[in-house]
């Protein structure tokens, strides 16, 4: 998460109360330690800082420790891990205490699912903030940009692009790529996209483009297991699906253009792609459907979607359904 966002959450002083949700556990560990590093001058400061799970440990251990007086620094700070994992009466025991924070302590709530009864108890003496995976293109972009930064790195344009096809969207996952690429090309500045190619291994390309390609190629066995990785890896099923729309929106148009007499050059300047490498994959891909079947693809992806926003059933479900459609619509 870029430091001067991590700035802004406590441009008006540290509250007595946080409440952080989401699944970008990534910005939500730069924030904690932040927080740490703002409220402790020194790395040691354990008498101070208390740390508890929700799993674990019982609200009444959380609040003895949020009222226990410093040792050592003018405040401390208590974070507790998991609060999804307390049920609504061990909840209302911490009602209480966040309508009259102590003003020695700082405590934090931090889980994945938003507990909306703590979000209203906090709001009231403190700051509740949702931290969410990055969902779209320009977001998972930012944040390929912004963690490049961190190893004092950047990326050529038709890199990025190349990088950002094989991010998953799920911040935790994305950084560790990053990382790995980041220290294959520990003496260069500037990364380019046959850096990328290298740097991560096709093993790992469980991505959007390899599932449509598996989808296209008629190997519905590996498309599942695509999916099942990007499911597992906590992509929600709606962006998912929203990666597929947009993969089979750009093999349409490349079908509609015509390859052969556009060329490669012609189909990345239609698309908008800053790759020629990512243009010939899409020309690839376009090969195995006929322009004839994408109003039935359209058709079954606007059915997933209405599914997904509406129905009971497993989003996995939906989604493994899906592919066994589209599977059906190929040639």
């Amino acid at each position: 998460m870029p430091a001067e966002d991590v700035k802004a959450i406590f441009k008006n002083g540290i509250a007595p109360l946080y409440y952080f949700h989401g699944e970008n556990t990534r910005a939500l560990d730069d924030v904690l330690t932040y927080l740490k590093e703002q409220l402790f001058a020194e790395d040691e400061a354990d008498f101070d800082c208390g740390r508890f799970d929700a799993q674990t440990h019982t609200p009444a251990d959380v609040l003895m420790a949020a009222r226990t007086m410093p040792l050592c620094f003018g405040r401390r700070l208590v974070v507790v891990q998991r609060v999804d994992a307390w049920l609504d009466d061990d909840l209302q025991k911490c009602a209480d205490y966040c309508l009259k924070p102590s003003p020695a302590t700082c405590l934090v709530f931090v889980s994945t699912p938003e507990k909306k009864k703590l979000s209203g108890w906090v709001k009231k003496n403190g700051t509740v903030r949702s931290f969410a995976n990055p969902r779209w293109d320009r977001d998972i972009r930012d944040f390929a940009v912004a963690e490049l930064a961190r190893y004092k790195k950047k990326a050529t344009a038709a890199a990025l692009e190349l990088l950002c096809q094989e991010l998953n969207g799920n911040a935790q996952t994305m950084a560790g790529e990053i990382e790995k690429l980041a220290l294959y090309c520990l003496d260069l500045k500037t990364i380019d996209e046959a850096d990328v190619e290298q740097a991560l291994s096709a093993g790992h390309r469980n991505t959007i483009f390899t599932l449509v390609d598996s989808i296209g190629a008629g190997r519905l066995e590996h498309s599942l297991g695509c999916l099942k990785q990007l499911l597992d890896d906590g992509m929600a099923p709606l962006q998912v699906l929203a990666m597929i729309a947009r993969q089979f929106r750009l093999l349409a148009r490349t079908c509609e253009a015509d390859p052969k007499r556009t060329g490669a050059s012609g189909i990345r300047q239609l698309l908008g792609l800053k790759s020629d490498f990512l243009a010939d994959g899409i020309i690839k891909q376009a090969a195995k459907w006929s322009a004839a079947c994408f109003g039935s693809v359209f058709e079954e992806l606007s059915s997933a979607d209405v599914q997904l926003k509406s129905s009971r059933k497993e989003g996995r479900l939906i989604l493994e359904n899906l592919l066994l459609r589209l599977a059906d619509l190929r040639g």
